[in-house]
Formats: structure tokens, sequence, C-alpha cells
């Protein structure tokens, strides 16, 4: 008998809609008899749109109608026709619809003040309905769970997933992936739900996957209400009818398309895309104008100090951008606006760049925005009364000076949005405010020094009677909570890592004594030139200036880079060498230069610092030892190093390790001792994501891994970081442990794993292997019912998968451990939810992903495999140079010379592209899309899964496991690039 749970919860959310928040259910009758619209209309309600447009703005109709007659309610679709060609729907709901000269509004937000009451009444008169089971096209029986409209536009489409039917979130988004393209349902709409009973995924675009991002209230969503189910914060909150009203006035973003030329010349282009805040982003900026405004309704004054602690990838620059906006235009329930003026503290960097370019999205605020980096425009924006000023934290000071000795600015009412308080970049530390977040060259558990509790004393003694103080922080130190008191809201970096936004840096890190010990493959010393005592000798003495172990570690940093770094990010990752000084830097700038001019290397290093004299009394100053002025056009440096990928180390002393925002940098060199905040904020320079990302490494020269630990586990909630070598006994051990448990068995193991392997080409036993998941998971939560022993096996799978990876990147592992990695990385995703049937294909693909840029980035050495060169640049924005015709047989010649391989691995290999090139459909595709590099790019991981199931079926499965086959620039990857190769033979 088929389930009807996904109807009943259905119902019940569409049933909250009607009764809880007022939405009118609608009929297929409402779709019919549509005023003849066809098309891109066939999507509106017309009669409601037309009935709003009457019932609000009866004189602006009625003018149409003197010139127009019966045709101006065809004059009025018309005209929205023709608008959607060139804005989104969102847009002109908010900005109006212009038709034949009179502007009619299409909606009416909750006016901010209750001076009108004309405005009130206009509000009260949208129109929220909701159409369940939505069918979008006479030509497919397919549907829309639930539809959202306002005023007859349709603003949101919502799929729904009930677990215990088989299917959750991930079905969902899949159900938008397929959905048609050319259907307006799709791109009219502002916002795409997909949702399950305990999960929320958003798109504004629904035709990706990646598109979709988490949207929840944690890492676990739970129900408020007794009955509800624990996605109720969606329907209650969400859905609600002013929250929908605030998207269209005040949160949603339009990024026009854009474009611009890097310096290899090469055109990007950027599509126009909407913005949609995350969940916190939202709730944020919902409960503090909230709490502000009620404090100043009941005592009539402010005083308040809040503090946010929102964690490194929660678009905290956003989020300040749209707090901005909203306190600019607080009204209190009493019709009093509440701030005169609100003030952006923020770093140098921020002030020229991120805020700067996230403010200039919010087009309404143009005209009352000044940007002040000197004191005199500060000073002249102050006593102008500007509504917004944005300006640096180290202004703080001089700022309340003004202040204060002005009797009627200290009666203006102020909102000071001070952004995470960085170092500066020329490594000084601001005065005042900025001293209250951080602490950087002191150890976690020490107090502040008597020089900092006197900044915070002199900030607690300012008058802030008229002012709110509202503090943004990844990193909070004890001075920090006792002066703004506990996070009014909260996004920890555990969220940040299991939603995606952000990598986990501190999970691979390695001391330099920690390789040497271990004779790493990756970095052998080299006894003759370098006696084993000198590593020793710098770890002991700590000697980050000694030219001579600077060459050397500049020998190794060449080496990691070489081989881990180098083919990352199909050739774009980058690296960042993290030194002790000025002088120091420019040490390493000089050896690593040389050493890479000497080898002909096909990259570049940077050096970024401020000017200084050294010890000759020369003037060392970055513009020309970069020569930002004669070679970059005048560009500062952090651009030259994210436009131009020739440019792959950047040096930097005292400079970029807080707010540098570069998503490429995949490997960080630490030869700067840090702890605590400073080790936090400098790691996470690489937690930024890009597209085939997947993880980062760290090395230390400086012994420092414990104290990177320690301060990781101090602000990341929940974490359980332990310093750890790679020791393969200890996968041996936990293996052990594992099957202590008496939950499964080896044989178990061998026979999923297995099935993993069969089910991947053979239909049959991909059904086998969800019923045997689904007897597992049901034998599991048998053997351990209670959640909280689930959750702590299911982590210790999940460890031992990572921790498997690491262990990798230098040892050989038995058999039995690579096929209980394998079995613990997809298990571990069924025992708790059932995905979809696509899933296992999927772990699969990630189990390889993280393999070949994880496990073998770099355990390819020189004597055995020599590096492919570097991908052309430029992608779709590039131009293309053909390669010449090519064969198998010189495809496979082309194979020798850069891989050494056997006579059995030729003939496989042989083999695998022969047979691909007998397919004609995938032949077909490719020669059908050769000059689509964005088609070939997102092609290439189904190519490589193809070849891979050749692998598992001819049983060569061991060979997916060695680096020469998995590795970025591997044998797998050239397999692919040599179809290509083929096919665009085929095609010239």
């Amino acid at each position: 008998m088929k389930s009807d749970k996904e109807k009943i919860f259905e119902n019940h959310i569409a049933a909250y809609l009607t009764n809880k928040h007022g939405y009118t259910a609608l009929s297929a009758a409402d779709f019919q008899n549509n005023g003849g619209l066809s098309g891109v209309e066939a999507h509106f309600i017309a009669a409601h749109l037309l009935e709003f447009i009457k019932d609000t703005q009866l004189p602006k109709y009625e003018k149409l109608q003197e010139n127009y007659g019966t045709d101006a309610d065809r004059e009025i679709l018309e005209a929205l026709k023709t608008e959607l060609q060139r804005k989104p729907l969102w847009v002109i709901i908010r900005n109006g619809l212009p038709v034949r000269g009179i502007a009619f509004d299409l909606y009416y937000p909750k006016p901010r003040s209750r001076n009108s009451q004309t405005s009130l009444d206009n509000y009260s008169k949208n129109k929220f309905s909701v159409k369940q089971q939505y069918h979008f096209s006479s030509d497919t029986s397919q549907s829309i769970d639930l539809v959202l409209f306002l005023n007859g536009l349709p603003i949101i489409t919502i799929e729904l997933k009930h677990e215990d039917e088989g299917q959750n979130v991930y079905d969902a988004v899949e159900q938008y992936n397929i959905r048609p393209q050319e259907n307006k349902i799709f791109t009219l709409p502002f916002l795409h739900i997909a949702a399950d009973t305990s999960e929320v995924k958003i798109a504004t675009n629904p035709f990706a996957e990646q598109n979709f991002i988490p949207f929840n209230q944690g890492l676990n969503n739970k129900e408020e209400t007794q009955g509800e189910y624990p996605i109720e914060f969606l329907y209650k909150d969400v859905l609600s009818k002013d929250w929908v009203l605030e998207y269209i006035s005040f949160f949603l973003l339009y990024i026009p398309a854009d474009q611009k030329i890097i310096d290899d010349g090469i055109l990007l282009v950027e599509p126009e895309r909407t913005i949609f805040p995350r969940f916190h982003q939202l709730r944020s900026n919902h409960k503090l104008p909230h709490s502000i405004s009620s404090h100043f309704e009941t005592e009539n004054t402010l005083g308040l100090k809040y503090l946010v602690n929102h964690s490194a990838g929660s678009g905290k620059t956003l989020t300040i951008s749209w707090l901005t906006d909203r306190l600019d235009s607080l009204y209190s329930a009493s019709n009093h606006k509440i701030f005169d003026m609100v003030i952006v503290l923020t770093d140098r960097k921020s002030l020229d760049k991120n805020i700067k370019d996230e403010l200039s999205h919010f087009v309404h605020l143009s005209n009352k925005i000044g940007f002040a980096k000197d004191s005199d425009k500060l000073k002249n924006f102050i006593r102008q009364r500007k509504s917004i000023v944005v300006s640096t934290i180290q202004k703080f000071s001089y700022i309340q000076e003004i202040i204060q000795e002005d009797e009627g600015l200290k009666q203006l009412r102020i909102a000071f949005i001070i952004d995470e308080a960085h170092r500066s970049q020329d490594g000084k530390m601001a005065s005042n405010v900025k001293a209250i977040f951080t602490n950087p060259e002191q150890p976690d558990n020490e107090e502040l020094p008597n020089d900092e509790d006197e900044i915070i004393n002199e900030a607690q003694k300012v008058n802030i009677t008229n002012q709110v103080l509202i503090a943004f922080t990844a990193t909070p130190i004890q001075a920090t909570v006792d002066y703004f008191g506990q996070p009014l809201d909260e996004y920890t970096e555990d969220e940040a890592i299991k939603e995606g936004y952000i990598l986990d840096v501190a999970n691979n890190i390695i001391s330099y004594q920690t390789l040497y010990h271990l004779k790493s493959k990756c970095i052998i010393p080299d006894d003759e030139m370098y006696p084993s005592g000198v590593v020793h000798k710098a770890l002991r003495d700590v000697a980050y200036r000694d030219p001579e172990l600077i060459q050397y570690k500049s020998e190794v940093i060449l080496k990691y880079f070489e081989d881990k770094v180098k083919n990352t990010l199909n050739g774009r990752g980058k690296a960042m060498v993290v030194t002790s000084s000025r002088p120091a830097g420019l040490l390493y700038f000089e050896a690593l230069k040389e050493k890479i001019a000497k080898r002909n290397l096909p990259y570049k290093v940077l050096f970024a610092f401020s000017d200084f004299t050294d010890e000759k009394g020369n003037e060392i100053k970055e513009e020309t030892l970069n020569e930002l002025t004669t070679t970059h056009a005048g560009k500062k440096i952090e651009d030259v190093f994210d436009e131009n990928d020739d440019f792959r180390i950047i040096v930097v002393a005292n400079k970029f390790q807080t707010g540098f925002n570069q998503p490429k940098l995949v490997s960080m060199f630490l030869d700067k001792p840090v702890r605590g905040v400073n080790a936090v904020q400098t790691l996470s320079r690489l937690n930024r994501k890009t597209y085939s990302k997947d993880t980062t490494m760290v090395v230390d020269f400086t012994n420092s891994v414990q104290n990177i630990f320690d301060a990781f586990r101090k602000y990341r909630t929940g974490s359980r970081f332990q310093p750890q070598e790679p020791n393969p006994q200890a996968l041996e051990d936990r293996y052990t442990e594992f099957l202590s448990f008496n939950i499964f068995d080896e044989s178990e193991i061998i026979i999923y794993t297995e099935l993993i392997k069969e089910a991947t080409t053979n239909p049959a036993k991909d059904a086998d292997l969800m019923a045997l998941s689904n007897d597992y998971r049901n034998k599991f939560r048998e053997l351990i019912p209670e959640k909280e022993a689930q959750k702590d096996i299911v982590n210790f799978l999940n460890r031992y998968v990572s921790d498997f990876y690491f262990t990798t990147l230098f040892f050989q592992l038995p058999t039995k451990i690579i096929r209980f990695a394998l079995f613990a990385e997809v298990i571990a995703n069924k025992l708790f939810k059932k995905g979809s049937a696509s899933s296992l294909k999927e772990h699969l693909k990630n189990l390889l992903v993280e393999k070949s840029t994880v496990r073998y980035r770099g355990v390819i050495t020189s004597t055995t495999v020599n590096e492919l060169p570097p991908p052309p640049r430029g992608g779709t924005g590039g131009r293309r140079t053909d390669p010449p015709r090519a064969s198998i047989p010189e495809v496979m010649d082309d194979l020798r010379n850069v891989f050494q391989i056997t006579d059995e691995e030729a003939l496989l290999i042989n083999e695998v592209i022969e047979n691909v090139m007998k397919d004609d459909g995938i032949v077909a595709l490719i020669i059908n899309n050769i000059d689509n590099n964005l088609f070939l790019e997102t092609y290439r991981n189904t190519l490589k899964q193809r070849i891979v199931n050749y692998y598992l079926d001819h049983n060569w499965d061991e060979r997916l496991f060695e680096g020469p086959y998995v590795s970025p620039g591997g044998i797998i990857e050239y397999i692919v690039q040599a179809v290509f190769r083929l096919c665009r033979s085929k095609a010239a």
C-alpha cells in the first residue's frame, strides 16, 4: 500500500499557511479564464493582480482607462510581459510597473512607521495565496507541491519530501534540477525551497544542485510547538506574510551581469543573479532591530551593547550591510525614527573593498552613505549628520571625541556596527574598541595586559546613553564577552563547515618535525646537502631569520608545492608563506624567486608587506619589489595575486593573516608561531571554498601544532581536536575497536563493499545495495537504540574516514583498511537518513575526488612520474589553441612518455580508451560541445566515473587507490583528456 505521508506533510504546511497566516487556498478554477493569458503569463492570476491594482490605486487605473477603455487590463498585462524581458519579476514587484507613463505598485510593504493610514490600509490589501500540486504545463502531469502567490504573481515554489517514504531534501533538489528550464514557473519566483521533514535547502536558480544552499536553524532543526514538524521555522516564520514582504522590500539583492579583464587579457563574465539571505542572516537581522526598538519603546533611551558571533564563512559583510540598511530605517512603534546616524567601522582593506562592494548593491542607499578613511572627511560627515558613515576601526576613539565635544552631536542617536577587530595590515594593534576583540599575541588563558584593561575601562566610561554598539566577531575572547555580554546571535564554525561554506583547515596540519620523523615520501630531506641535525636546529633554536635555514625551508616549500599544490584547482591552486618578520619575508621572497627562475618553473612569487628600511639603510617598498606600478598598472598586490594565476605563491609578513579572502589558497607554510585567536584567524585564510577545492594543507615549521589545535578547540563549538601524527597503526587499532562494538562483523563489511563496487554499473545490484543498506540501518537502530549513542558511532566512522585520508598522504595501507574506509564513508551517510537512489554513485565519486585531492597530491615522486604541465588558463573566456589531430596509438605513446607504466597497464588503459570511443552517444555528445569549455568541465566528472567503473568491472579497483592513477594530473584524468583530444580530432 502506497504511503500518503508526503501528502499529509504537504497538507499540514498548506493548512498552516491558510489558517495561521491568512493565505488563500487556490483551486484549478482560479487559473481558468485567465484573461486570455498564455505563455509566460500563464503562471499569473490576472484577476488577483488587477483586483489589487483597482483596490489600491483606483485613480491611476481610471486614468489609464480614460485613454484605453476596456483595453486597460490588457495594457497592464502587456507592460508586465515587456518588463519581464529586462528584469526579474521580484525587481518589478519592488520598484513598480510603468504602464503608458503611469507607475503602478504591485505590492505594498509593511510601513516602517505608522504615520500614514493609507500605507497601512494598502499593506493590509496584499493578497497571499497558495496552490497545492500546481500543474505547470499541459505537456506533462508533473506538478510542484506548493506555489505561493502575491497579488496573483508567483513568488515562491516548494518541493517537499517525507523521509519515511524513502526520500529526502536531496531528492527534492534533484527534482528541481531536472525540471524544464524553459518553463517560466522556475524563473519567475525569487525563491525555490526543497525540504523534507527535518532539513531545508533554498535556491534562487533551481537548475543546478550547487545552487541549493542549506537553510536551517543550526546543526539540527527542532520544532518549537508540539505537533509540528522539525522544520516548523520554515512555515511558521520564513513563509509568514511580513517576512515575505521584507524579502521583496529589503533583503533580496539584484546583482547585474558584470565583466572584467584580468592580467592575462582574459575576459571574465559573471551572469546576473539574485541573492537571498541565509537563515542566520535573516535571524540576526530580525533579532537586533526588534531588541533595539523594544528597549527604546519602553525606556526611551538606548545605551545598548550587542555581540554577534558569526564564524568565517557566515557572509558577515552582507549581514552587516543588511543591518546597516535596516537600522537606518528603523522606527519605534510610536513612529519615532530611532537612529540619526549609523556608523560602520571595519578594517582598512574591508573599507576599500568588501564592505564598499556589498553596500554598492543597496542602490537606494547610494546618496546616504559616506566612506571616510581620513579624519577631515570623517569629521565633516559627522557634523553634516550623514545618515550612514563607513570608516575604520582605528577611528572609533576620534569619533567619540567629536561627538562628546559637541552638545548637539551628543544628543544624536547613533548605532555603531563594529566589524571584527582584525589586526591592521601593518601589524600595529588599533586602540580602544579594536583591542577589546583580539589579543593575538597572548595565550588564550592569559589575562589582557594592563594597558588593554585600561582601554576597555576607557570604552566603558564613554557615555553611550544615545548609542548602540553592535560588535561582530568570529573569535570572541573573554574581554569581548565581558564588555558586550553573551552573543545575541551565533553561527558557529561547526555549522559553516558542515553546511559546506568553509573547509576544516585544522584537520590537516603537519609539523616539519613530524614529516622528517616519518620520512615522508612527499618531502625527503637530502642528507648530503642538508645534515639531519639542521631540522632539529631549526625547531630547537627557532632561528626564523637564519639565511641558511630559510634557504632550506624554501627548498621544502617548493618541493611541497610541486607535489601537493601545483596541480590543484586545475593548475590554479595557491600557497601562502607566513613569515615572522619583514626581513625574514624578504629572504624568503628572494630565495623562492631565485629557485623558481633557476628551475624554470611555470609560476611566480609575490611578497606582501608594509614598507620598511633594512639593516643597511635601504628602503624596501612593496610596490617596487613586486613591480605593481611598472608591470601591473598600479593594482593592489591582493588583486594581482587573485587575477593573475602565474602568481601561485605569496609570502606575507604581518599582512593578510586576517581579512584576506582568497578561495584559491589551498596550502599554508607557517614560519611564525601562532596561537589563540591569531592561530584561528591565520589558518582561516585557507577555509574559503571554491570549485573543486575539497581540502587544505598546513605545514608548520614552528612546532605550534598543539597551540593551533587548542585554539580551534576553544573557538569551535563541539570541536574535539587532538594533535595527531599520521600513524597507520592507529587506523588498525580503531578498525579493531569498531569490530568490538559488535554491530557489523568483517564478513558484513566485505559483502557491503563488494556490493558497492558492483552496484555502480548493475541496476539490480544497486537495488540490492539499497536493500542491504536498509537492513544494516535497521540492525544498527536495534542494537544502538539511543540517538546520542548512534551519533557517536557515526562520528566515529566520519572521523575514521577523515583520518584515513590524512594518513594515506604518507603511507600505503592494507586492503582491509581501504575496504573499511569505503564502508565507513558510505554507511555513515545511510545510518541516519536514507538517501536518494543516486547517492551511492555520489559517495563513490566523492571518495575518489577526495583521494585525488587529499591522499595522492604529492605521493607521486619524480622517479616514477613526471608532472603534467599546468592546463591552459582562461576557462570560457580564454582563447583556445586546437591541439594536433590524434589517434589512440599516438595518445598511448604520449601517455608512456608521461607515466612509467607496465605493458599490462598499457593494455588495460588502451582498452578503456577504445571502450569509451566506441560509445557513439558519448562521442557525439562531446563533439557537439567540443568548443563549450563549461560543458567539458562539467562533463569531466561523468566521464571520469565511466572510466572508474571500467576499472571496477575488471577487478582492478586497487589501482584506484594508487597515486599515479587518481592524483590531479594522474592517469584517470589523462584518459579523460585523451578522450576529449580524440573527439576533437574526429570533429576537425
